[in-house]
């Protein structure tokens, strides 16, 4: 268990963005065609550029540029106001007749998650051959099968889940470890709503009869398939 852990690889991410007077690229019609700006994929600085409003006459905010590993470490060791600088001259490059500067109305903010005290990068992205720590991590709520000086203490998050980076994960591993929790105090699920480890029993145990049967756990429901 340890070694999954130790070997999980983290993805560096570089977030900036800034605060607008408005949703300047959007008309009263909110013609797509019409608008000035958009979010934007490209293989520039930036990378990726979104855009958040709350209304035509509300604030609104524009995420300049969203990067990833290589990507993001270019941007590492550049200032807050380098790193603006920097992407908004880019984007003039690719809407030359856009002003977003003169829309900004407070500093920017930005990140690199990799610099952050315990984050080790924006999440998990998994190597060639870490399938089997992956599943360690997500199947260790279920101990009964541990010495006892080793049950306790259970693990929750997306970077322990199938689905890195996405609430599902992390939701779906809070319920492994409320079902772990719940099993170690003494308790159980109700016989009609099996939590996850139950499921994950049926997953381990041959069932009898003729025609092959799988048990599947779905978000701590069990169903079964042929």
């Amino acid at each position: 268990m340890w070694m999954a852990l130790d070997r999980t690889r983290y993805m560096q991410s570089s977030k900036t963005f800034v605060l607008v007077d408005r949703p300047f690229w959007k008309n009263p019609h909110y013609d797509v065609e019409a608008q000035s700006l958009s979010m934007t994929l490209t293989d520039r600085l930036t990378r990726g550029t979104y855009l958040f409003d709350y209304g035509l006459e509300r604030p609104a905010v524009i995420c300049l540029t969203y990067s990833w590993m290589g990507d993001a470490l270019k941007m590492l060791p550049l200032s807050m106001e380098k790193r603006t600088r920097l992407s908004l001259s880019s984007l003039l490059k690719i809407y030359p007749h856009v002003d977003i500067a003169s829309h900004i109305k407070s500093n920017p903010v930005t990140i690199s998650w990799e610099l952050e005290e315990n984050f080790l990068g924006a999440f998990k992205g998994a190597l060639p051959g870490h399938y089997r720590y992956n599943r360690m991590m997500y199947t260790h709520f279920y101990q009964r099968t541990f010495p006892m000086e080793q049950r306790g203490v259970f693990l929750a998050g997306d970077d322990i889940s199938f689905t890195p980076g996405w609430a599902e994960g992390a939701i779906q591993t809070a319920l492994n470890a409320v079902w772990g929790v719940l099993h170690h105090l003494g308790g159980q699920s109700h016989p009609q709503n099996p939590g996850p480890g139950d499921c994950l029993i049926l997953m381990r145990t041959p069932i009898p009869g003729p025609t092959k049967v799988a048990k599947v756990s779905v978000m701590g429901r069990c169903f079964t398939k042929p």
